[in-house]
């Protein structure tokens, strides 16, 4: 055997397998898949979401229970790399980003409910709840991390947002066809690891005609629908500013059939959401595009009447016979049980991921179910979770130095007040496709913040185009200066005339 002695050894590398020799001529060893691209951080945000939509919710990893679809397990490896980034000097961008901080303090809040629960010596079933829910608002959190601090430029966040809208559109699809009974899709996906955690939701029925109400691939039909209304603002902006041809159908395509698909859910939650986030993106808009897709509404809700004849009756019925739908009677009557809870551990609550509906009660209402895990600590937290990424967005709007820029910060900003209305209504956070595409939008918030230069603090921009009108409190100074000064010229002018 050749002595090694005298040999100078190779330099380390940061991560290299166990070799009988190195190849010879090999500068930096890679793995084989990785020698002709890079894996990305928007390639494994892309991977999130096509698991997340494509994948009917209810498949899971045998074994993890609700936590165990395969979305989470990327969302885990995303917080792991942004951990791995964070230690590495010059890795994350500088400057102030309040998102960063924001996620860090709903963790932190969401460890202390955990150490409240576990105080309180949790039973073993809570115990396991309060895990799971852990595990999965730590891969949330990477998610909004990678998405606020991994995408280097707006074309990476548009990429990922046009991911998005496609999706959603996807799953919209999946919905139609489970509507018009032609074909479940979700039946007839099976993937070799995963298995169903509960029976496939399937095709429901509600109202005097048992009209179907779908779920795509979402866990739930109300599910469905809120994440499409969520959706949809995203949609219509990049229609608006897609190029002329190909591109332009596909994304017109894509708002057809993610808004035709929001009343198949047949709720009152998907309902109200829509109707949040479409006033809340038209208040930017110049009248005359107010009064065009008003225009348009009115004829798509007739063609769909048309199409799908009773359904609009049947949600309309949802709002009028509120005194008789046991839905709103029994979030009604939750009210006491949520009161009792509440008065006897306020400030930290029983412990987050605790409250299980199997177990205790179901209920309906996001608000009041974090009241009740996570106390007055908790719902403050759930709730800067949407305002910070309101204002955030509502900063964009006002001070991006392009149109399309500040069109694109009012449509992230509609979802954050619809998707609290939304949460007033039913378990959001108990449903993995709303809470994903949520941390998704804080994330692009973030990161849109951070492209687009707010943080320097720039002037408004009170110029307005054909699709962002001049705000309403630009200059109003100067707007209100001309008119007092004719005012004071007609005055004068009257005086000279005057006998």
């Amino acid at each position: 055997m050749r002595s090694l002695r005298g040999t100078r050894r190779p330099e380390s590398l940061d991560f290299e397998p166990v070799l009988l020799r190195r190849p010879a001529g090999a500068g930096e060893w890679r793995p084989v898949l990785l020698r002709r691209r890079r894996i990305s951080t928007l390639g494994l945000l892309v991977v999130f979401l096509v698991l997340q939509f494509l994948i009917p919710a209810r498949l899971v990893i045998g074994g993890l229970g609700s936590v165990g679809r395969p979305s989470v397990a990327v969302g885990i490896l995303l917080a792991f790399l942004w951990c791995v980034w964070m230690r590495r000097p010059q890795r994350l961008p500088g400057g102030r980003q309040p998102v960063r901080w924001l996620l860090a303090a709903y963790l932190v809040v969401q460890l202390i409910g955990y150490a409240v629960g576990y105080d309180r010596l949790l039973p073993q079933v809570e115990a396991n709840a309060a895990g799971r829910w852990l595990i999965f608002s730590i891969a949330m959190v990477g998610v909004a991390l990678a998405v606020t601090d991994g995408l280097v430029s707006r074309r990476q966040l548009d990429t990922l947002l046009h991911t998005l809208v496609g999706l959603a559109a996807a799953m919209a699809s999946v919905g139609i066809l489970q509507f018009f009974r032609i074909v479940d899709l979700t039946r007839y996906i099976r993937i070799p690891g995963l298995r169903h955690n509960s029976a496939l939701i399937g095709v429901g029925a509600r109202g005097d005609g048992e009209f179907a109400r779908v779920a795509g691939t979402a866990n739930h039909y109300i599910e469905f629908g809120v994440v499409l209304a969520l959706v949809l603002p995203l949609a219509l902006h990049y229609a608006f500013f897609a190029p002329p041809g190909r591109a332009r159908v596909l994304h017109w395509g894509s708002v057809v059939l993610i808004a035709s698909a929001i009343p198949l859910s047949i709720s009152r939650s998907a309902m109200l959401t829509v109707a949040a986030s479409m006033i809340l993106l038209g208040v930017v808009w110049p009248w005359r595009r107010r009064y065009n897709v008003l225009v348009v509404a009115l004829v798509g809700t007739a063609v769909f009447h048309l199409v799908n004849r009773g359904v609009l009756g049947t949600i309309r019925s949802l709002f009028t016979n509120l005194d008789n739908d046991p839905s709103v009677q029994n979030r009604i009557a939750d009210q006491g049980f949520v009161q009792r809870m509440f008065e006897a551990r306020p400030w930290l609550g029983r412990g987050a991921g605790t409250v299980i509906p199997e177990r205790y009660i179901l209920l309906d209402n996001q608000l009041y179910g974090t009241l009740v895990g996570g106390g007055v600590l908790g719902v403050v937290a759930l709730l800067a979770l949407f305002v910070v990424p309101y204002f955030l967005a509502r900063s964009v709007r006002l001070r991006a130095t392009s149109e399309e820029a500040r069109h694109l910060g009012q449509a992230l900003a509609a979802v954050f007040p619809a998707g609290v209305l939304a949460s007033g209504t039913f378990d959001s956070f108990g449903f993995a496709t709303f809470v994903g595409t949520t941390f998704i939008c804080v994330g692009a918030v973030g990161a849109l913040w951070r492209l687009e230069g707010i943080a320097r603090r720039g002037p408004v921009q009170g110029h307005g185009g054909p699709y962002v009108a001049t705000p309403l409190f630009f200059d109003v100074a100067g707007r209100l200066r001309p008119a007092g000064e004719r005012s004071r010229s007609e005055a004068a002018s009257t005086q000279k005339v005057a006998p």
